[in-house]
């Protein structure tokens, strides 16, 4: 078996387990979902095949790898981005920059076909995964939502909103709960886990049948 041939198929283990465990992450909403995941591991699987045959008349070729991949860390740093309410964005790029310098270093050190694999692997991580995903799985994926509910003050106002939101398939946290100084009003904050194919309006809805909710809002 040829060396490069061995490098496809470690890389090809290496897209596969970091799937399965991307997916996992995708299915419960977290900011690193599979196309992220897949794309590190096949970033490192990269670089490590680099730091072994990449340089075979070099003594300490390894250290040129390992430069590598702490200068493009600083560049896939600056790529992430986190607002105000707690959303990251950028990963994906972040990890798409440490793939394609892996891919940089395969094809500088001669393993043009390995490159080219490396390659289409990246574009279908990033152009058909995620596609793949919302279409196989759209009942199963999850997401979480800030939302604030306000409402005139009873003591079982959390509990009748808690199981509106549970008989619309709602998994609900309690953030914070603000009574005002005169008693008569409430303030909710959660956070709201919910199935992609939930109607958030109609879940809304709902929520204005509880008496005395006179105010909802998402995001």
């Amino acid at each position: 078996m040829s060396t490069s041939l061995q490098i496809i198929i470690r890389i090809l283990l290496a897209m596969a387990c970091g799937g399965l465990v991307g997916l996992e992450r995708e299915l419960t909403d977290h900011p690193a979902g599979i196309r992220t995941h897949i794309l590190v591991t096949v970033g490192a699987c990269v670089f490590t095949t680099m730091s072994l045959y990449g340089f075979p008349g070099f003594l300490q070729g390894d250290r040129v790898a390992a430069a590598v991949v702490t200068g493009i860390g600083f560049i896939g740093g600056g790529a992430i981005l986190r607002s105000r309410d707690g959303w990251v964005t950028g990963l994906t790029t972040a990890s798409s920059l440490w793939s394609v310098a892996g891919i940089g270093m395969l094809f500088g050190t001669g393993y043009y076909v390995v490159g080219f694999v490396v390659t289409g692997i990246a574009l279908v991580v990033l152009r058909i995964v995620d596609w793949g995903t919302d279409l196989v799985s759209p009942r199963l994926k999850t997401h979480t939502m800030p939302m604030h509910v306000g409402a005139d003050y009873s003591e079982n106002i959390y509990s009748s909103i808690e199981k509106v939101l549970q008989e619309n398939g709602c998994k609900l946290q309690l953030v914070h709960f603000h009574r005002h100084e005169d008693g008569n009003r409430v303030e909710l904050g959660m956070i709201a886990t919910l199935h992609a194919g939930i109607d958030v309006v109609k879940v809304t809805e709902s929520l204005y049948g509880v008496d005395g909710v006179s105010e909802v809002l998402w995001g």
